[in-house]
């Protein structure tokens, strides 16, 4: 005890390792000095005074919120602006990445990730009832980013265990795709050429959406082959995993690829579903009867893929390139490589695959005339895009 501005102040002097500790007490009776004294014995090395506890748990809290993860709009936009440049498509970004992580923003509520658990983000899955598949993918892609940038690490990552619902294959919920005449009957009741490309894509080539975008954008590789098999030119994308993917076109559908390449941007969902709505009603009133009228269905895009994987299994005919070269084993076989991967992964380049003709007759009386040389087309493109 000693005597410090008039005030009785407790103090613990002990030696320890060889060295003298005066550590002065918050005690204010002689009852918790000798409190703090057992606390001390016990454990030297680790104690801390009532106050020293207090400013380091202030500490701790301090740089705990410091370091805390939290889905605020700021981090939020850093991601989307991140899967922007990873070149995500577009739509993906805005809808999935974008709006259902703002929906998980709300529910966490500022909470700091590290401390949610796995059964809590089960709880908040439950209280919405669509789009478990989408919002779980939104907030894992999201962490997995965090982890990236160090901002999280595994061991405190909720989401790591948090499973992706397995997506049950649409043909086994209902039945997709069209016959070819109903393909066939909207395409020559579309006003739009853009609309007729896409479509004419989608159906001669079994193009996806992005696929027709990257065209459109100029991400992907135009090259005309004037084959006599009838293949009049391929277009090639280029994959970030190092391969690229080559589909072979005919005169009409390598046209509209041209087409889309000139205009330089995709046609957008909106106004493509309008169109086709509108094709449909007038498909309608063309109708004599009700019954044929129920038949008349509005088109969707994207059922179109379906569509043509059945009409090739069930119409299709393989057109294979002139110059048919040999098989990857054949070629593998020479260069002495155990397996075709490794033939294909880093030295076969198919510059003209074969492709799927199908009896699909699209036609509108304001499609241009399909030009046999690439000049050609190209002059006629500039009256045509517009």
């Amino acid at each position: 005890m000693k005597e410090v501005r008039g005030r009785t102040v407790w103090v613990i002097e002990r030696r320890v390792s060889g060295a003298v500790k005066a550590i002065a007490l918050d005690a204010l009776t002689e009852e918790d000095a000798l409190a703090e004294l057992v606390l001390f014995d016990r454990d030297p090395a680790s104690y801390r005074t009532k106050k020293q506890t207090v400013l380091l748990a202030a500490e701790q809290a301090e740089r705990a919120a410091a370091d805390a993860v939290v889905l605020t709009p700021e981090l939020h936009k850093e991601f989307i602006e991140h899967a922007r440049k990873e070149g995500l498509n577009k739509e993906y970004v805005e809808h999935i990445l974008g709006n259902y992580l703002s929906h998980w923003g709300v529910a966490l509520n500022g909470r700091d990730m590290r401390e949610v658990t796995l059964l809590e983000l089960r709880k908040m899955l439950k209280g919405w009832k669509t789009a478990e598949h989408h919002r779980i993918v939104a907030l894992k892609s999201f962490a997995s980013w965090l982890r990236e940038e160090g901002k999280l690490h595994r061991s405190n990552d909720p989401t790591l265990d948090l499973l992706v619902p397995q997506a049950k294959p649409e043909k086994s919920v209902r039945v997709k795709g069209y016959a070819m005449s109903e393909v066939e009957a909207v395409y020559a009741e579309v006003p739009s050429q853009l609309l007729r490309d896409t479509l004419c894509l989608r159906a001669k080539a079994s193009m996806h959406d992005t696929e027709i975008a990257r065209v459109a954008r100029g991400e992907a590789v135009l090259r005309e082959v004037d084959d006599p098999c009838g293949i009049k030119g391929t277009v090639t994308f280029f994959h970030k995993r190092g391969d690229d993917h080559v589909v072979s076109l005919d005169a009409q559908a390598f046209a509209a690829a041209l087409r889309l390449q000139a205009r330089k941007r995709p046609l957008t969902r909106a106004p493509a579903l309008l169109m086709l709505k509108r094709a449909a009603n007038r498909l309608r009133e063309k109708c004599e009867t009700p019954e044929e009228r129920e038949k008349i269905r509005v088109i969707a895009p994207g059922e179109i893929r379906h569509s043509f994987s059945n009409w090739a299994s069930d119409y299709g005919v393989l057109v294979r390139p002139t110059k048919q070269g040999l098989p990857v084993e054949e070629v593998a076989a020479v260069m002495g490589h155990r397996s075709t991967k490794t033939t294909r992964t880093f030295y076969k380049r198919v510059l003209v695959p074969p492709m799927i003709q199908l009896p699909l007759n699209l036609i509108h009386p304001e499609d241009p005339p399909i030009a046999s040389r690439t000049a050609d087309l190209n002059d006629s493109n500039e009256k045509s895009v517009a």
